[in-house]
């Protein structure tokens, strides 16, 4: 008896050392957000709260979500998409541009001439998940994948009224895939995480950047910004929430069942109209600002920035291909 009771407490006590385990049937399941954003992001209560409400309920409080905002569980958004695949966070929220080495098909949905607005891109993410996209998600499951509004260049001191305007600029930018279309703009590509947007672009380490329209607001570059350049060749950005496999393996069948009606295509098309609806919101708001200018491209000279960012992404594709990620096959299959 001695010696069962001796081995029932060394039990307990690595149970408790370890945290406790999820795979213990009726055993409350907690799964750490992390996100890198302050509580008063736009996404924060209809997005992060609502999916935490929905899904305890849903469970009838088997698995329970804790939102950490502000990079309670590790500075850097950059460093995002680790945390989930580590497991300091159960659930993250990122961008994979910030890692695009990992991510050369995702990021496709960023390139001008694959979608049309946050509606049409973000169904195209979904459209091509399990033939295309799923395997770069390592060791995580995605949970929601979106876009941003169409990036603007926003500008501090130079007005971009031109493709000439660009020349010998430096450009903040978000992915590689940008920084390909930027590059090919004439400008040079600054890549950098957006809440490091505001120092760099108030002490001239960049010139601009290309954002979404959305960023104005959430990183308070309309404090900043004096001019922005609309009706650019479309480009958004893209942004996950993704689950720790392993965390994910650990809930039921039932458990899952909940998650999976909860996240997917619908959350993603929520969360981008949650930003574009932003977006519009703070391009009013900015050409409101005194001293601002907005700056809307003519068709005509539209059609020039067209023309090279299509030769960018021709020559990209070419180049991913023969690296051995089809590019050509997955933006095909987005936009056919």
């Amino acid at each position: 008896m001695k010696l069962f009771r001796d081995t029932l407490a060394a039990a307990v006590a690595a149970l408790a050392f370890s945290g406790g385990s999820s795979a213990i049937a009726g055993e409350e399941k907690v799964l750490k957000l992390a996100s890198f954003l302050p509580p008063v992001y736009v996404l924060h209560k209809p997005i992060f709260e609502e999916f935490a409400s929905d899904l305890e309920a849903a469970t009838d409080g088997s698995v329970r979500v804790e939102i950490y905002p502000s990079g309670e569980l590790g500075k850097g958004p950059v460093e995002q998409y680790k945390r989930a695949v580590s497991r300091i966070a159960e659930i993250s929220y990122g961008l994979p541009g910030y890692t695009s080495s990992i991510f050369p098909k995702t990021l496709l949905v960023e390139l001008p001439g694959v979608s049309s607005g946050h509606e049409d891109a973000t169904a195209k993410i979904w459209k091509v998940m399990d033939e295309f996209l799923r395997d770069e998600f390592k060791k995580t499951v995605p949970l929601a994948l979106f876009v941003t509004p169409p990036a603007v260049l926003m500008m501090t001191e130079k007005p971009i009224r031109s493709l000439e305007d660009l020349d010998g600029l430096k450009i903040r930018v978000a992915s590689a895939s940008a920084a390909t279309v930027i590059e090919s703009y004439g400008a040079t590509p600054v890549p950098m995480p957006a809440n490091k947007v505001y120092t760099a672009m108030n002490t001239g380490v960049v010139d601009g950047a290309l954002m979404g329209s959305d960023s104005l607001l959430i990183f308070k570059l309309i404090e900043i910004t004096n001019f922005v350049t609309t009706n650019l060749p479309e480009m958004p950005t893209a942004i996950f929430l993704v689950a720790n496999e392993e965390a994910y393996g650990e809930l039921t069948d039932v458990e899952r069942a909940h998650l999976d009606d909860l996240t997917g295509l619908d959350m993603s098309q929520r969360a981008a109209e949650g930003l574009a609806n932003f977006g519009e919101l703070a391009l009013e708001r900015f050409a409101a600002k005194e001293g601002a200018e907005t700056i809307v491209l003519s068709d005509e000279v539209r059609a020039t920035f067209d023309a090279r960012a299509m030769a960018a992404v021709g020559a990209l594709k070419v180049e991913l291909d023969a690296r051995g990620i089809p590019a050509t096959a997955v933006i095909a299959a987005m936009v056919n």
